[in-house]
């Protein structure tokens, strides 16, 4: 089976959804001991669900919608697979909704929280200042460097993996980078929730677009792609799930903690935790929603 057959199943799924899925149904396989994923369906049996059913929470619920996702593919049911599916999700819905941080973001939280990527971005740049006003860098130099670009944008946007799908060269696409009146804006049009709440516009601050700068000039010399992102080896795209992977490396090698997207997008949320308790209450106190709420700002 291949991620084209997968795509091919998953009706109305995002490319960027579908690659997540597939590294999860490969991850899967894996755990079941199977060299590469099966031409069938077989292998999603009770004794692989059980296992599967007996992992963390944040493993259990990847594994359960691998496994739901897999049927799909091969189009045969299970629903099994697709109740501990709704299973996991709802558990974790339940702990994220108690506002208390897992036993496994609390075991990767950080000391400075959502600050220690920034920390992080620093020491980075520091380590390759040489580069800033070197003028032929080699592939080896604009990998390190996009370390530091990578976990710069992290440290400000806390997206999911979307920016390994990012283009700076046209044809576009979906998602893209480009720079105007002196600084970069990004646009990600597809994304995990972008059929409820459209794209997502960022405007990209002084110290990413000086980074930017730097690196985007190299990008160009180097690489045919057209992504903002390369491998080191091949110098094809650097794939999601390998930006995702590059990520928690860093950060287990550098923070000593095994840092994914997820938790930084936690990380985020709560730093601004009281803010958003204090906007709730006056929700509260208004009986107004969200978007109400929004409406009623008078700025002078």
């Amino acid at each position: 089976m291949s991620r084209a057959q997968l795509q091919k199943a998953c009706k109305g799924c995002k490319p960027s959804s579908v690659s997540t899925y597939w590294t999860n149904i490969k991850s899967l396989s894996k755990l079941a001991g199977l060299a590469a994923v099966p031409a069938g369906g077989k292998w999603l049996n009770a004794k692989l669900l059980a296992s599967v059913r007996g992992l963390p929470l944040h493993q259990y619920k990847r594994y359960a919608t691998a496994g739901v996702k897999a049927a799909q593919m091969y189009g045969v049911k299970r629903p099994e697979w697709s109740k501990a599916m709704s299973d996991s999700t709802e558990k974790y819905s339940k702990i994220r909704e108690t506002g208390k941080r897992t036993k496994r973001e609390a075991a990767n939280w950080p000391k400075d929280g959502y600050k220690a990527l920034g920390k992080l971005a620093k020491d980075l740049h520091s380590e390759l200042q040489h580069l800033d006003k070197k003028k032929k860098w080699s592939r080896s130099d604009l990998y390190h460097y996009q370390k530091y670009v990578i976990v710069l944008f992290y440290s400000k946007h806390a997206l999911r993996g979307d920016l390994a799908d990012v283009r700076f060269k046209s044809p576009y696409g979906p998602n893209y980078i480009k720079k105007t009146k002196g600084s970069y804006t990004m646009h990600i049009g597809e994304h995990k929730t972008s059929r409820a709440h459209g794209p997502i516009e960022l405007t990209l601050g002084a110290e990413i677009t000086a980074a930017l700068d730097v690196f985007l000039p190299q990008v160009r010399r180097l690489m045919k792609h057209g992504y903002l992102l390369s491998t080191l080896r091949t110098g094809n795209r650097l794939q999601r799930a390998d930006m995702l992977k590059l990520i928690r490396t860093l950060t287990k090698e550098r923070l000593g903690k095994n840092i994914g997207v997820q938790l930084i997008r936690v990380m985020k949320v709560s730093a601004s935790a009281l803010a958003i308790d204090e906007a709730k209450k006056l929700q509260d106190e208004l009986g107004h929603s969200a978007s109400m709420q929004r409406k009623y700002v008078s700025r002078g």
